[in-house]
C-alpha cells in the first residue's frame, strides 16, 4: 500500500480490498488524517462490507425510529415514502439499504420524485448530522457515473485548531452551539422532499447542541464548526455569537486547510465528520447526471472505546435517551401534521 501526501487530504493505493489489514488500516487513516482520496474501484456491495468491519452503519435517529416502527402514524408516512425513494438504487442488492443514499439529481422516471439527496446547484459547507453531538463517523462518496467536471471541496479543522492563539482556543474548548432548523439554505431550489430528509438528518429538533471542541476517533482535535442552521452559542447573544461564528470562519476557512476533489468516476473519497467540513462548489446541472453513493458508518469496531455512539443526545443543555428525543420530535411531527 502507497501513502501519497495531498494539501489536506491523503491518497493511499494499492489497496486490497479483501485484506482485513488492509482495509483496516484505510479506516484507521480517515480518523488520523480525516480526509482520504481511493482512487481504485470496488463495487457498492464490496465497499458496503468494507465499512461493516469498521463499525455499525450510522443513520438519523428519528429515520431508524421510523424504519423500526417505533415512532408511526399517517404523519411520518410521507416520510417514509421519501426515505424509500432516497435508498431504492439500493433495495435489489442490499438486505440493510436504508444507511446508504444516493447523492444525485435525477428522478424517478413514474412518479419525478428525486431520487438523490441534493439539487443540482452548490453546496454550502456542512457535515452529516451537525447538530448531533455524538458522531464519530465516516461518509464516503463514491463515485459511479456523471462526475466528471464536478467537484468536492474539503475542510479538515485539525491543524487550523492547533494553531488557533491561546484566547481563541480556549474559547472553542469551552463553547456548545445552538442550532435551529434554517429550511435548508445550505443549497438552493431544495424539493420539499429532500428538504424533509435533510431536516430530520441536520437539525430534527429546535435546541439541538453540539461543543464547538470535538475530536476523531483516534483522538485528533478540531473544531465541529456550525456551519448552517446555527442559532447561537449557548451563553452568548445572538449578535456575540454571530460575530464569533465569523472570526472563526476567518481562521479556518484558509486554503492551506482545504483540499479540492477534481471528481473521476469510480474514485472514493472518505471522510471524518467530526471535525471536517465539505462543500460542492460547482453546479453540476449541465452535462451527465452526476451521481455517487454516499455511506455512512461509525468506527466501533476499530476504535471500541471512542468510535461508538452515544446513547444521549445534547438539547437545551440536557441529556436525553434516545427514546426521550424521539418523543419530542414525534409531538412536534404531529403537531404540524395536525395544522
Amino acid at each position: 500500500m502507497e501513502v501519497k501526501q495531498l494539501n489536506n487530504a491523503v491518497e493511499l493505493s494499492g489497496i486490497d480490498f479483501n485484506n482485513i489489514t488492509d482495509t483496516s488500516i484505510l479506516g484507521r487513516t480517515c480518523a488520523t488524517d480525516c480526509v482520504v482520496l481511493v482512487k481504485d474501484s470496488v463495487p457498492e456491495e464490496q465497499l458496503q462490507s468494507m465499512m461493516n468491519t469498521w463499525g455499525q452503519p450510522s443513520r438519523e435517529l428519528i429515520h431508524t425510529y421510523i424504519l423500526e416502527k417505533k415512532v408511526t402514524g399517517r404523519h411520518w408516512r410521507n416520510h417514509l415514502v421519501n426515505l424509500s425513494y432516497i435508498t431504492k438504487p439500493f433495495k435489489d442488492r442490499f438486505k440493510e439499504n436504508v444507511h446508504y443514499s444516493r447523492v444525485s439529481f435525477d428522478r424517478d422516471e413514474r412518479t419525478n420524485k428525486p431520487l438523490g439527496l441534493f439539487t443540482s446547484g452548490e453546496l454550502d459547507w456542512h457535515s452529516d448530522q451537525q447538530a448531533n453531538y455524538e458522531s464519530q463517523r465516516v461518509i464516503a462518496l463514491m463515485s459511479l457515473y456523471g462526475t466528471k467536471n464536478s467537484q468536492t471541496t474539503f475542510l479538515c479543522t485539525a491543524e487550523a485548531y492547533d494553531k488557533l492563539n491561546h484566547d481563541d482556543k480556549s474559547a472553542v474548548d469551552q463553547l456548545v452551539s445552538v442550532y435551529k432548523w434554517d429550511d435548508g439554505t445550505m443549497c438552493d431550489d431544495l424539493d420539499a422532499e429532500q428538504k424533509q430528509i435533510i431536516r430530520y438528518n441536520q437539525v430534527a429538533l429546535d435546541g439541538m447542541e453540539s461543543p464547538l471542541k470535538d475530536k476523531t476517533a483516534a483522538g485528533v482535535e478540531g473544531i465541529k464548526f456550525p456551519s448552517h442552521s446555527f442559532s447561537h452559542f449557548r451563553g452568548l447573544t445572538t449578535a456575540q455569537s454571530k460575530q464569533y461564528k465569523e472570526h472563526l470562519w476567518e481562521k479556518i476557512n484558509k486554503p492551506e486547510y482545504v483540499y479540492t476533489h477534481n471528481w473521476e468516476d469510480g474514485q472514493i473519497m472518505f471522510m471524518d465528520q467530526n471535525i471536517t467540513l465539505h462543500a460542492r462548489p460547482t453546479n453540476v446541472q449541465q452535462g451527465n447526471k452526476r451521481t455517487l453513493t454516499r455511506m455512512v458508518t461509525y468506527l466501533d469496531k476499530l476504535y471500541p472505546k471512542t468510535g461508538k455512539p452515544k446513547d444521549t443526545v445534547l438539547w437545551m443543555n440536557s441529556d436525553l435517551t434516545h427514546d426521550e428525543f424521539a418523543g419530542l420530535i414525534d409531538v412536534q411531527k404531529q403537531k404540524e401534521y395536525n395544522a
